[in-house]
Parts: structure tokens; C-alpha cells; sequence
């Protein structure tokens, strides 16, 4: 197995994105990030699946049939057309919960939104506690 650019590129993406959603602070940023590993996974999936010289699983002539090894894999191209449609979805629900945070808290950084449900949170036990005196 050949090891270039195309097999190298997906693995630096993946590691160059999981290093920022670590040291992210930012939500909006998180979910870029998030996108930005999915793609990675797809590209390496697809890279894996088709090396270089494979032609397409299309059969249009019996020749194409000589030769088993030139025919590129299908299984992870359907496998990511899979995996791009739950990576919408999961994208969307983010977006959703990402709208419901700012609309609550008016900031999109992990910090601030931790303390802010942290000091509610506390408000809400020690309301509780006055009502029950």
C-alpha cells in the first residue's frame, strides 16, 4: 500500500481538528470543528476505499471484469453517503441547541455558559429552600 498525500492529508485534518475542539472556547467554533473531523473520516474512508488506478464499480463492457483489482470498492462510498447524512442531522440538532443557549445565556463560550447555569442552578436550590421555611 502506497502511503501519499491523499492517505496523510484526512489523518493531519482529523488530529489538526480534535486539537482545537480541545482548546476551543467558543461553541460555534466546536461545531465547525466537529464538521471539519467528520469530513476528515469521510476523506480517509474514501482514500482507503479507492486507491489510485481503480476505476469506478460501473460495469458497461465484459472487459472491465478481467481485472477485479482495478475496480475501486464501493462499500465505503455508500458507508460515507451514510455517515454525511447523520453528520447533518447531528449538525442541525447542534445548531438548534447552540440557538436555545444563546437565547438563554446571550454568549457562545463554554466558560461563561457553565457559570451561568452553575449560578442559576444555586439560585434555583436556595429558592426552593426560602419556600420551604
Amino acid at each position: 500500500m502506497d502511503i501519499n498525500i491523499l492517505s496523510i492529508a484526512p489523518v493531519a485534518l482529523f488530529f489538526l481538528s480534535l486539537f482545537g475542539l480541545i482548546i476551543s472556547k467558543n461553541i460555534i467554533k466546536s461545531i465547525v470543528l466537529i464538521l471539519v473531523m467528520q469530513t476528515a473520516v469521510a476523506m480517509a474512508w474514501l482514500v482507503t476505499g479507492s486507491m489510485l488506478g481503480t476505476r469506478p464499480p460501473i460495469i458497461y463492457d465484459l472487459a472491465f471484469l478481467e481485472n477485479p483489482a482495478a475496480i475501486a470498492d464501493p462499500l465505503p462510498q455508500a458507508l460515507m453517503i451514510t455517515a454525511i447524512v447523520v453528520g447533518i442531522a447531528v449538525t442541525a440538532t447542534n445548531i438548534v441547541m447552540i440557538n436555545s443557549l444563546l437565547r438563554k445565556y446571550n454568549t457562545a463560550e463554554w466558560s461563561e455558559i457553565h457559570e451561568l447555569a452553575y449560578n442559576s442552578e444555586n439560585l434555583a436550590d436556595t429558592d426552593s429552600v426560602e419556600n420551604l421555611e
